[in-house]
């Protein structure tokens, strides 16, 4: 296990495998089935985590925006707008999200090996570390696998066991 700032981007990633496995084994159809949720299909969640992880990356590579104006939170808005409309997640199987996920983490990695925990990214008055960054990411992704989680049961389904321990033990 890595014992540095960036060491929860891997429990993320880790628990997201977890996830996809566990959605390769129940039947195709539940993965689009339209529910009354937090989002309409666990496929909607997987698009929404991987839009907004990208932005992140994104944001952690450039440290951040240089002033928090109405034409930066338009910008931000616009670009995610596109990354939910690119034919990248458009219909992706289970599979094919867990690829791009798998390619997400390669440059989240990439990027995190070279880049200072303690740098500061800044959001007009608003500054955080990158590490700080990174520990949202990962609770973001937390809270939207509980999303997930959810939308199975009401399918009938269970979810995987995800939980921070359960990582932690699974690295000793």
């Amino acid at each position: 296990m890595k014992k540095n700032e960036y060491a929860m981007y891997d429990y993320h990633a880790w628990a997201n495998e977890k996830v996809f496995a566990h959605l390769l084994e129940l039947p195709v159809l539940v993965y689009h089935e339209k529910l009354n949720s937090v989002f309409p299909s666990i496929y909607d969640v997987w698009v929404h985590l991987y839009v907004i992880d990208r932005g992140w990356l994104a944001i952690l590579a450039d440290r951040g925006f240089k002033e928090m104006t109405p034409d930066a939170i338009a910008a931000l808005q616009a670009s995610t707008e596109r990354y939910t409309e690119e034919a990248t997640t458009k219909g992706q199987s289970v599979q094919g999200m867990k690829q791009l996920f798998s390619e997400l983490g390669d440059e989240f990695n990439k990027l995190l090996a070279n880049a200072d925990p303690e740098e500061i990214c800044a959001f007009g008055a608003f500054q955080a570390s990158r590490a700080e960054l990174v520990q949202h990411v990962a609770n973001h992704g937390t809270y939207h696998r509980g999303n997930m989680t959810a939308m199975l049961r009401q399918l009938g389904h269970p979810g995987p066991q995800t939980d921070y321990s359960l990582y932690l033990f699974s690295k000793q």
